[in-house]
């Protein structure tokens, strides 16, 4: 019963919205966390279905490498990133491995909405699922209905090196110069997400996907809600905690698993064997208070633990 609950929530959740169209790229922005590595099953096991509500889009994977500015040494992120490696490529799909160092090499247009954005009107959700099935048809049955066209390794080679290999250190050492030189742990966590935003729309701009999806739970999207309250961005609340964010203009970033509690998601991966890979946080001197993020994030979770509905009272009022 759990399973099927689990799987019809997310489902629903695309189908209700209906923004992602049939035979679109779409980029899996994983962090190997629970929250990102339950999306990626939930996409697999869509994809796998032989029924008439398969999942009908095309996707890749990014993973971005902060190992440098969480304290890891070189051999640990190396580590890291061949157990990323190896659980991508299990996937069989299309994936890239990024490290954040790159970040600094990009323009600063990344951020700014590029060609065709929301602006222009495009094919209706209706139409595009009727040209799709009018192309598969077209095409016939070769395939046997179990793959889609295009799912396989054409993005890998061009997406991932042979071996994980590491960006200069002089690279690196300018990443960890511009992170000393933010004075406060807020910053900082504001900062890291920034490089993160702008890697993962660069890849998704220069492979081709028009969909950008992240795993952030209905947990951490109450905590970032009242985050943002507290740093001033209240403005933003409905782009960066909605189900969409448009303000990029051709990429388009979803939220599958908002609906889902922290909870939720952590019996999911328990019960169904569901691998992930925990990333530390970034260093910090003050353990009492360290930043706005972690002292909402601990105060919502506190408060949860004896009053089970406050995640989801915060996520509704949001």
């Amino acid at each position: 019963c759990f399973r099927e609950y689990f799987v019809h929530k997310f489902r629903a959740m695309l189908g209700k919205n209906r923004v992602i169209f049939p035979g679109e790229k779409v980029l899996l922005a994983l962090s190997g966390g629970p929250a990102s590595s339950a999306m990626l099953r939930q996409v697999q096991e869509g994809l796998s279905r032989e029924t008439a509500k398969r999942l009908r889009f095309v996707p890749g994977l990014i993973y971005v490498d902060e190992g440098a500015v969480r304290g890891q040494s070189a051999a640990q992120r190396e580590q890291s990133l061949a157990h990323m490696k190896t659980l991508l490529q299990a996937t069989g799909f299309p994936y890239h491995l990024a490290h954040l160092e790159q970040a600094l090499e990009l323009p600063a247009s990344i951020l700014r909405p590029g060609l065709g954005g929301s602006s222009e009107p495009g094919p209706s959700y209706k139409e595009a699922v009727e040209g799709f099935i009018q192309q598969q048809r077209q095409e016939g049955d070769g395939d046997g209905g179990t793959s889609l066209p295009g799912l396989g390794t054409q993005d890998t080679p061009a997406g991932s090196p042979a071996a994980p290999h590491l960006p200069a250190t002089a690279r690196t050492q300018e990443l960890l110069r511009l992170f000393e030189a933010v004075e406060t742990p807020t910053a900082r966590e504001e900062l890291l997400q920034m490089l993160r935003t702008h890697l993962i729309l660069q890849t998704a701009r220069t492979r081709g996907y028009a969909k950008v999806m992240t795993g952030e739970s209905c947990t951490r999207v109450a905590v970032k809600l009242l985050t943002n309250l507290a740093l001033g961005r209240g403005a933003f609340l409905a782009v960066d905690t909605g189900f969409v964010d448009s303000r990029h203009g051709d990429v388009m970033v979803v939220r599958p698993m908002r609906e889902y509690m922290a909870k939720e998601i952590a019996f999911y991966n328990h019960f169904f064997d569901v691998p992930t890979v925990i990333a530390p946080p970034l260093p910090t001197k003050r353990r009492e208070k360290p930043s706005i993020h972690r002292l909402m994030e601990r105060f919502l979770l506190g408060l949860q633990e004896d009053f089970p509905s406050t995640i989801s009272t915060v996520y509704r009022y949001g």
